[in-house]
């Protein structure tokens, strides 16, 4: 693509006559500056790219975009307003609006958003639609899967590997700070669903209303013809509504005031026929009944027949590490969820006691440089439900474990809670000490992999898991801890 064409899809400061130069590719880390391409120098949060633009021009780069004022003998330079935003139309440009000719379908929500895409693409891939899948557990494109690095990617990889989907449907999740970094700037989504909010990331945010106000801005990028499928739980929720009305999309609304569905119990009624359909899945919760309602509500907009929906949502057998289950040998039950704050403790641990489990032995952590505000109050849910919490290490994040293990004792200072700062060993305690009919709640991780060493050398919770089933450990220590 020539420059000139390239760079007709942002505003430059002050308006310069760009040059017919041959571009071929776009890149914001001049590490990936290879001969021909646009380097685009973005102040980031630890780096600022204007300080590696020399380093780019010796890669390779034959122009440069950035925000500051400058002047290079180089190469031609080319100032912006806003960095990041350049970066998402640039690639939007150079990759010819891959989504375009394609349904956008954009998930957010502190929790819910993983499950919910997976059940969409399980519903609409059921009926011959296939989908995309952009998340934070992996990516998958063209029925091929890739690891996932961010839960949002940027703009950059994102259009680069939307060109390369055949697929029909993208499915997105969408955070907070992919929001409020600019990653999804330019694209039109079809449909925007909202799954829920609460407490969460304010070490980012600062606060929940300007949380609130990251997730309020998807539904900026609605088409003019698109639509809100919202889960109404509390104030929060009713306010994304007005809103969303004041810009003039429709808005389908499950739960809350003059609803377009409900949900009782495990099934979603369709206010205006009175239809009812059931949200069962092989993931158990009322949680998991939101994130199914939610899929339900999008595929019988999108043009699926409501019967079909609910059998294929029967059919649905989960994700790795949602609410996925372990049965002992023992006859006690291990279950795996990224659940990570009060909120999501508060479905999982329900409805495990809810499966009449004699006892339940919660293993969970916090992770280093996070929000802290949370901590306290996922230790008072846990508590609630549990009969004993067994405090370990989550990702430290570069915190000292030294720093991390004093605030567990400081927040865990209560009869039913042990702190095992060794994850591995902290499931092996919960394995070892569980009975017929006991449960073991691993929360925070899911399927992710560990970020630390510990003494077993396995690499997940999930792997953990599988390691003491094929080892059959069985022994019963005293109860203790381990500090």
């Amino acid at each position: 693509m020539k420059l000139n064409e390239l760079l007709s899809s942002v505003e430059i400061i002050p308006t310069l006559k760009t040059q017919n130069i041959q571009v071929n590719g776009i890149a914001f880390n001049s590490k990936n500056i290879k001969e021909g391409y646009l380097f685009v120098a973005i102040s980031g949060t630890h780096s600022d790219g204007h300080t590696y633009i020399e380093d780019a021009i010796t890669n390779g780069a034959i122009a440069v975009v950035g925000e500051q004022e400058l002047f290079l003998n180089e190469v031609p330079y080319f100032q912006v307003k806003d960095a990041r935003k350049a970066l998402a139309y640039l690639a939007k440009t150079f990759y010819k609006n891959p989504t375009n000719n394609k349904t956008l379908i954009g998930i957010t929500g502190t929790n819910g958003k993983t499950t919910t895409s997976y059940m969409m693409k399980h519903i609409l891939e059921s009926q011959g639609i296939s989908c995309a899948v952009f998340g934070s557990i992996s990516i998958i494109i063209n029925n091929e899967e890739y690891s996932s690095t961010h839960t949002t990617l940027d703009p950059l990889t994102f259009h680069e590997l939307a060109a390369k989907s055949t697929d029909q449907v993208i499915i997105m999740e969408v955070s907070s700070h992919g929001l409020v970094q600019q990653r999804v700037e330019g694209l039109e989504f079809d449909y925007c669903i909202f799954t829920n909010i609460e407490h969460e990331h304010l070490d980012y945010h600062k606060d929940m209303e300007s949380y609130y106000l990251a997730k309020q801005s998807l539904f900026t990028y609605l088409k003019s013809n698109g639509k809100a499928i919202l889960l109404s739980s509390n104030d929060w929720s009713e306010r994304l509504n007005t809103y969303v009305n004041s810009l003039g999309r429709e808005v389908i609304k499950i739960n809350g005031s003059s609803p377009t569905y409900t949900i009782d119990i495990d099934k979603i009624i369709e206010q205006q026929t009175g239809k009812v359909f059931s949200l069962t899945t092989q993931m158990q919760g009322e949680h998991n009944i939101n994130n199914a309602a939610a899929a339900f509500a999008t595929s019988v907009d999108f043009g699926l027949d409501a019967k079909r929906v609910e059998l294929t949502l029967n059919n649905f057998k989960g994700i790795p590490g949602r609410y996925q289950l372990f049965p002992l040998a023992n006859s006690a039950t291990a279950v795996v969820d990224y659940a990570h704050t009060a909120n999501a403790f508060h479905y999982i641990l329900d409805t495990v006691k809810s499966q009449n489990a004699r006892m339940i032995y919660h293993v969970f952590g916090f992770r280093g440089n996070r929000d802290v505000q949370k901590r306290a109050r996922m230790i008072e849910m846990s508590l609630k439900y549990a009969d004993r919490c067994i405090l370990t290490f989550d990702d430290l994040n570069g915190v000292p474990a030294e720093q991390m293990i004093n605030e567990l004792e400081n927040l865990g200072a209560h009869e039913k809670c042990l702190i095992y700062p060794d994850r591995t060993e902290a499931i092996k305690y919960a394995w070892e000490i569980a009975g017929p009919g006991d449960w073991i709640v691993i929360t925070g991780k899911g399927n992710e992999a560990y970020k630390q060493s510990y003494s077993l050398s396995t690499k997940s919770d999930i792997d953990t898991l599988n390691y003491l089933l094929s080892t059959k450990h069985s022994a019963k220590p005293e109860i203790e801890s381990l500090l």
